[in-house]
């Protein structure tokens, strides 16, 4: 399991990608894809990461709608997240009382660990009737 350091001096311990569980994956997939479904209306609204002048679109989504973006995040740490150096239990709520610097850097780690390749074929394209073949 990978040791994280965060800001602060802050650490945590995230899951490593051959040990997240099938449940543990289904959580998290299940919000990414509600958050790039929201994500893909804001892009529909005009959105531009890159452009300030478009950000005022993000008032266009409810507060729903937002918080599905976010949960996006919260399902990382929660599902992924297997210790860390605070004396709180990992929840939602104790995720979103982590200084903002400490809960990036968790969430730019655990989304790293998740999104790591499970490629098994040497050219990176996987091919799932390989490992039936005989």
């Amino acid at each position: 399991m990978p040791a994280v350091e965060l800001p602060n001096g802050a650490s945590a311990i995230i899951i490593a990608k051959d040990e997240i569980t099938e449940r543990q994956s289904r959580n998290v997939s299940r919000s990414f894809m509600v958050a790039g479904a929201m994500v893909a209306k804001l892009t529909e609204l005009g959105f531009n990461q890159d452009d300030t002048s478009t950000w005022g679109v993000w008032s266009k989504l409810s507060d729903e709608e937002q918080d599905k973006i976010r949960a996006y995040e919260i399902s990382l740490i929660t599902n992924l997240v297997k210790s860390w150096s605070f004396p709180a239990e990992i929840t939602e709520d104790s995720a979103l009382e982590l200084p903002k610097s400490v809960f990036d850097a968790l969430v730019i780690a655990c989304s790293n660990e998740f999104n790591k390749s499970d490629d098994f074929s040497p050219d990176g394209v996987t091919d799932p009737k390989v490992l039936t073949e005989e």
